[in-house]
């Protein structure tokens, strides 16, 4: 967990093009449970469809920040049933932040461990963000610019 924050960090805070966490699943997909694997494709697939327009998540969901801190240390671990959920603290100008950012839940299979959600503050969870947006995505809108041109034609 350690190892993948400390590789994480200077991705999200950098000046990469695109999205650090469109990196992460494209270098270490291996870490992620298919479910979520699926659910971050999907969302990456939506996004590059669309320029200049934000459709998924507008914060980093490993994070759970839109301006990362420079690190990020691993707290506590819980047993959560079949899972585990292991408390993610940032560390901004050298300061650890006293309550928790976001905590990573994990499963192990096949002697590895996998990421397979991450919950937030307030009882939010990455797959939840992420298919929330989804269905956002595939309603139609309820205005067009031509519907609205047409309307205020009419008045």
């Amino acid at each position: 967990m350690q190892r993948f924050y400390d590789w994480y960090a200077p991705k999200a805070r950098g000046d990469n093009p695109g999205r650090a966490w469109d990196l992460a699943l494209k270098q270490k997909g291996s870490l992620f449970g298919s479910e979520l694997a699926r659910a971050l494709k999907e969302d990456s697939d939506a996004q590059a469809k669309v320029q200049g327009e934000i459709v998924g998540p507008d914060f980093d969901p490993f994070l759970s920040a839109q301006d990362p801190c420079e690190r990020y240390e691993v707290g506590r671990l819980a047993s959560k049933g079949n899972s585990y959920l292991v408390d993610i603290h940032g560390v901004c100008s050298g300061k650890k932040h006293e309550k928790v950012d976001v905590a990573a839940e994990l499963i192990q299979k096949n002697g590895h461990w996998l990421f397979v959600d991450f919950r937030y503050p307030k009882d939010r969870n990455l797959l939840t963000v992420l298919k929330s947006l989804r269905e956002s995505r595939e309603k139609p809108a309820k205005w067009s610019s031509s519907a609205l041109r047409m309307d205020w034609q009419i008045i």
